[in-house]
Order: structure tokens, then C-alpha cells, then sequence
């Protein structure tokens, strides 16, 4: 069976007041009927005593006086319980038919009926008086309606205000598990979509309290399970990218080493055709050959990466005459700015083909139309606090829309029509895998990329 929470928080509190509210409406009319009791034995007391120590005659008149301050009736009767004076005619009748048994026959305190009504009873034997040769005795009737009344009076108040506090409590009880009922249900439900894979912020409550703590749980593990699903998401992309391509990668590589064996031959049988365009040609089948192989090793179960110190200076120098032909069919001009060194550890293939990555890009970025007058690509290498190198790729094209530059790293994205959309992904790994980034800004009409990765320290050697 359910119990909702708000239940589990309204009843119990219900409960204890309900309880409290007994147990003190319980003490309390046991307190106030004594109190009222003893209240008004008192005052008679008091009224007997004024009366047994008086000398004056006790006569209808002076008991109806007394009467008019005490709420009580008087009746003064005879030893043979005959009345002689009281305070009402009536009740004097009322005793006269009734006495001498009854009178006499009732406990002082103990309830007396006459003439219908009821009254608490208590009498008290006076002295006689100058001229009177007999005592005579003084019955006071105080009436039982009067007594409850001063109870009622006592205890009734508490018991109201007793009642309003558990409303108040009951409201108060209701409202809260209400609110607390109804913020758990919304988290119940947002979680619930959080497991469906919808990662949306939900909304923050104004009031700082312990839901807006949850709620602000809720997005930080929203957020986080967007960020695992978008790696997972890209890892995936990257592995059957792979995958597909190992069997291409094949057979292109034997295509590239039978392309590039032609060319020896062909050097050998005419030593003097070609010059410094085939061995340009040479040195890109070549790469060609290396970075197929390379992606064969990569989709092979346990392959490990081969990390040599090089200097990343000398890597661009025998990367940039690869792209000098595609610079000048393009009208591109090259600019390279390199620091004295920049020793680093790291897979040479890879970072190589990270740096050749980037300017292809370039020179294609720097290519597109609207160009500006004077397209240029600048590559720049310094080494920032001496402790990274930072290789930068700028140039002068029109640079990136806003939905390119949210996805411009993501796996399967490209501007390019004949693109695939893997070589920034590929680079960000390559990159990221050697404890470096990889970051690009547009400034200036530039667009720049800039790569950093750690130096080597003193002593590093083939891992």
C-alpha cells in the first residue's frame, strides 16, 4: 500500500497535537473544576463566617443581600428544620416541604434538590443571638447551574484556543507536506526523464532550501551525463570510423607503395627526368604509406603508441615543402616563425599528421571565397613559460559560422563538401592523448589554431 510523504508528515503531527490537546483538556477541566470548587466554598465560607460572627437578626431581608453577593441562597431554620428566614420565598417553600428529612439528611458539599433545581448544600449552626433563647441553623444552597457555569468558564477558554492551535496546526501540517509532496513528485519526474536521456536543465527553486540543493544536483548530473554521453558518442564515431577504414586502409597502402616502388624505377631508368617535384611526389606516398600504416596498427587489439623526443621545429621544417605546392596553386603565401627548439615526447607520425592537418585547413580556409587581398597562412612556434611548446596555424580566410564553431571538433562534421569530417576529431585526440589542447579563436580577420603540448624533460628517451 502507498504512503505518500505528505501523509507520512501531516498525520503524525496530527496526531500529537490531537494527543496533547486530550491529555491537557483532561488536566486542565479536572484543574478547573477543583478550582471552582474550592473557589466557591471559600466565598461561602467567608459569607458563613460574617454571618455566625454577627449580632444583627438574620432576617429575609439581610439574606437577600447577601444573596446579591454571594450567587447563593440562604435558609435559617429552626433545631426542628422549620425556616424562619430566607433569601428567596420560593426556595423557602421548596425547604419547608422538603425539610426537616431531607435538609438534614444531606452531606455538606453533597447536591440538594428543591423545586427542581439542584444546588450544592452546606449548613452551619449559628449561635444564639440577644432575645433569641434558641441557635438556630444556616443552610446555603448554592445553585449547581452557577458552579458549572464558573467551571465552564475556567476550562472552556484553554480548550477554545486548545482547538484553534491544532487547526492552526493541521493547516500548517497540510500545507507544508503539500509543498514538500509536490516538489518531490516534480523531482521524481525530472529524474525519471534524466533516465529517459533527456539531459535538460530543469528549473531552480527561488526559496534556498533543500530542494534547490537537489535541484541543482539534478542539473550538475544532467550536465555531467551530457558530457559522458557526448564522449561515449564521439569514442564510438572514432572507433567505427576505424573500423570501416582498416580494410580501405589496406589496400591503399599497398596501392601507395607500389606508386611510390614505380617512381624509384622510374628515377633509376631516367636519372635526370623529375628532380625536386618527384621527390616531393616520393615523400608523399611515403606519408601516405606511414599513415596507413599507422591506422592499421591503431585499429589493432593492444597496439601501443610509439613516443621518440624530437624536435616539433624540425618536424614543421619537413612538413611545410609538402604543402608548398598546394600553397602556390592556391595563390597562398607561407610564413613560418619558428622558436630556436622545442623538444618534445611524443609519436612523431601522429603529431605530424596533426600539424599537416591543420595546414591543409589553412590553406583551404585561406583559399575560400570572400578572400582577402593578400591570402596568407602563418605558422608560429614558441615555447610560452618553458614548459610547453605552442605551435599556432593562422590564417586569412572568412573563418567560422556559429553552429561551425559549436561542432567544429565533434567526429563526422565538416564544412567541406568533399569532406569526412574526422581530422579535427582525430587531432583532439591525438593531442589530448599527450597531456596537451588544442584550441582555435578568431582575431584580427584571423582565424587561428593553436596547438600545445608539454616539453620534454632533461633525459627523456624512447618509451
Amino acid at each position: 500500500m502507498r504512503w505518500p510523504l505528505h501523509r507520512q508528515i501531516m498525520l503524525p503531527l496530527i496526531a500529537v497535537a490531537l494527543g496533547s490537546l486530550t491529555a491537557l483538556g483532561a488536566i486542565n477541566a479536572r484543574l478547573a473544576a477543583r478550582h471552582a470548587r474550592l473557589r466557591i466554598e471559600r466565598q461561602l465560607q467567608g459569607v458563613v463566617s460574617v454571618l455566625a460572627d454577627s449580632n444583627f437578626p438574620l432576617t429575609n431581608r439581610v439574606l437577600r443581600q447577601m444573596r446579591q453577593l454571594s450567587q447563593a441562597e440562604f435558609v435559617l431554620a429552626d433545631a426542628d428544620g422549620r425556616p424562619l428566614a430566607s433569601s428567596d420565598a420560593a426556595v423557602e417553600q421548596a425547604f419547608a416541604i422538603a425539610a426537616p428529612g431531607a435538609s438534614r439528611a444531606a452531606m455538606p458539599g453533597q447536591p440538594l434538590a428543591l423545586g427542581g433545581r439542584a444546588y450544592l448544600h452546606t449548613a452551619a449552626k449559628l449561635p444564639a443571638r440577644p432575645g433569641e433563647s434558641h441557635s438556630a441553623t444556616l443552610h446555603v444552597l448554592f445553585p449547581e447551574s452557577e458552579y458549572r457555569r464558573s467551571w465552564r468558564e475556567a476550562f472552556l477558554p484553554p480548550l477554545v484556543i486548545g482547538l484553534a492551535c491544532v487547526t492552526a496546526v493541521t493547516l500548517v501540517a497540510r500545507l507544508l507536506a503539500g509543498r514538500i509532496g509536490r516538489a518531490s513528485v516534480r523531482l521524481s519526474g525530472e529524474v525519471l526523464r534524466l533516465a529517459g536521456g533527456d539531459f535538460t536543465a530543469i528549473d531552480v527553486p527561488a526559496t534556498d532550501d533543500e530542494f534547490r540543493d537537489l535541484s541543482l544536483a539534478v542539473n550538475q548530473t544532467a550536465s555531467r551525463l551530457a558530457d559522458y554521453e557526448r564522449q561515449v558518442r564521439q569514442t564510438e564515431q572514432m572507433r567505427t570510423a576505424a573500423l570501416l577504414g582498416a580494410g580501405l586502409a589496406h589496400d591503399l597502402r599497398n596501392a601507395a607503395t607500389g606508386c611510390r616502388m614505380a617512381l624509384d624505377l622510374h628515377a633509376e631508368s631516367c636519372p635526370s627526368a623529375g628532380g625536386e617535384t618527384v621527390a616531393v611526389a616520393k615523400r608523399q606516398l611515403q606519408l601516405m604509406e606511414n599513415h596507413l600504416q599507422r591506422l592499421l596498427h591503431a585499429v589493432r587489439p593492444g597496439a601501443v603508441e610509439s613516443r621518440t623526443q624530437f624536435d616539433l621545429a624540425q618536424l614543421v621544417d619537413e612538413l611545410l615543402p609538402l604543402v608548398e605546392p598546394m600553397a602556390k596553386h592556391a595563390g597562398v603565401e607561407l610564413a613560418w616563425q619558428s622558436a630556436p627548439t622545442a623538444m618534445i615526447l611524443a609519436d612523431q607520425e601522429a603529431i605530424g599528421q596533426v600539424v599537416l592537418n591543420l595546414l591543409i585547413n589553412a590553406i583551404e580556409a585561406a583559399r575560400t571565397p570572400p578572400r582577402s587581398p593578400v591570402a596568407r597562412v602563418a605558422v608560429e612556434l614558441n615555447c610560452p613559460g618553458a614548459t610547453r611548446a605552442a605551435l599556432t596555424v593562422s590564417d586569412s580566410g572568412p573563418g567560422l559560422s556559429n553552429a561551425a564553431a559549436r561542432a567544429l571538433f565533434d567526429p563526422f562534421f565538416t564544412t567541406k563538401p568533399e569532406g569526412v569530417g574526422l581530422g579535427l576529431a582525430a587531432a583532439r585526440q591525438v593531442v589530448q592523448s599527450h597531456r596537451g589542447s588544442i584550441q582555435w579563436t578568431r582575431h584580427d580577420g584571423q582565424t587561428r589554431f593553436c596547438i600545445e603540448i608539454p616539453l620534454a624533460t632533461k633525459g627523456n628517451e624512447r618509451v
